[in-house]
């Protein structure tokens, strides 16, 4: 199976240019069609490819750990690259996150950062609720958020100003 895909690719990407000689060139080859199958699919089915809680945005489609998009706008800095990208796939060391990956672990999902009753760690509380984090903007909901001018840029500006937000430094029970 495995070659008979590697066949077609190859005979898609030559285009009647011969048989191509080049590794280079058949690695091109596949890489650009293995990209535009994912492409492909993610437009198909947006839910079922990025998962349901995936914030979806234009300006978050062509994130790639490849390229300098998003390093290169985050300023180059790798540990808020990772938050950022916890904060888009909703893979935050949060307690939501623990509840739904990590039940037998039975570990706490509370957040007791902020004043008041303690409330479920998720990152929409995070984002908007926790009075221990600074806002700039502040949003009701993801929805509200990715109706703004750039979301990009305010959830960057969020995880600058809050250097501990969506880190394993404020799990719920200390780390």
């Amino acid at each position: 199976m495995a070659a008979a895909n590697a066949c077609r690719i190859l005979r898609d990407c030559r285009d009647g240019l011969g048989f191509p000689t080049s590794y280079a060139y058949i690695r091109h080859c596949i890489t650009v069609r293995v990209l535009d199958e994912w492409d492909e699919e993610a437009k198909r089915d947006p839910k079922k490819y990025f998962g349901h809680t995936h914030i979806r945005h234009p300006a978050f489609r062509r994130l790639s750990h490849l390229g300098a998009f998003p390093l290169k706008r985050l300023g180059g800095r790798p540990t808020l690259v990772a938050r950022f990208i916890r904060c888009l796939s909703n893979h935050a060391p949060t307690g939501w996150y623990r509840n739904r990956f990590r039940t037998r672990l039975n570990e706490p999902s509370m957040c007791h950062l902020h004043s008041g009753q303690p409330a479920f760690h998720t990152r929409e509380h995070v984002l908007f609720d926790c009075d221990h984090y600074t806002r700039k903007h502040r949003h009701s909901s993801i929805e509200d958020l990715l109706s703004s001018r750039d979301p990009f840029y305010e959830i960057a500006e969020f995880l600058r100003d809050n250097p501990t937000a969506l880190s394993f430094e404020d799990i719920p029970g200390g780390a």
